[in-house]
């Protein structure tokens, strides 16, 4: 998208030939960001918690989000108030509670501070598709790096390549270490998506995510 062109300056494309709708040949140029370097001072681990708001709680809206450096330092943590009225607070699941929110910080005001920690760096957590949702924040694919979709991290926990782990199962398989016993907390679930990133750092399988393999950006199209 446009957004993302502006942000992240683009290497000369590669070029591709392919079938055109009319059946003659189409030569399409696919760039590739120039992303920042994938070191410490580059990388935050995320997580939200929702709330349910609208009839029966079915839309979910953020009402927390925590976000960690690469030391597990927290370097912002806040409740969230949505903008529409919440009739379902998820206690169970969540940990909120209507007294976390009734002085919360409003949604809009939370995602321009949420945007500038995350805004060019690399992504860590679990599932992040429903936390960039809820954020209404779309990161370029290249700086996430989601555990929920690790291959080593499956191979690591004795799981199949085929099973999509909860983020407990992987710090329990892995770690020994047993989180979300109660309601969850963003903090620790933050924190145990950084230590499974940590754990296959060196060796991030490329089946994660092909787009960060040159390979991707040469055969793309053909």
């Amino acid at each position: 998208s446009s957004g993302i062109n502006a942000e992240w300056p683009l290497r000369p494309g590669v070029q591709s030939v392919g079938e055109a709708s009319n059946g003659g040949k189409e030569i399409t140029t696919t760039s590739k960001p120039i992303l920042p370097p994938c070191k410490p001072d580059n990388i935050v681990s995320l997580d939200c918690e929702m709330v349910g708001c609208g009839s029966k709680g079915r839309i979910s809206a953020l009402g927390r989000c925590s976000i960690v450096n690469y030391c597990g330092d927290i370097v912002y943590d806040s409740y969230v108030k949505p903008v529409l009225p919440v009739t379902d607070y998820r206690t169970k699941w969540s940990g909120i509670r209507r007294k976390h929110l009734s002085n919360a910080m409003p949604f809009s005001e939370a995602r321009k501070l949420i945007k500038r920690h995350l805004s060019g760096k690399y992504i860590i957590g679990h599932d992040l598709k429903n936390d960039f949702s809820a954020l209404k924040f779309t990161p370029h694919p290249l700086l996430v790096k989601d555990t929920s979709k690790c291959i080593a991290l499956r191979h690591t926990a004795g799981l199949p390549d085929h099973q999509k782990p909860s983020l407990r199962t992987l710090t329990s398989q892995i770690f020994g270490k047993v989180i979300q016993t109660a309601s969850h907390c963003s903090v620790e679930d933050a924190k145990a998506a950084l230590m499974l990133y940590k754990k296959v750092e060196d060796h991030w399988d490329k089946k994660t995510n092909p787009f960060l393999t040159d390979t991707y950006w040469n055969d793309v199209k053909k």
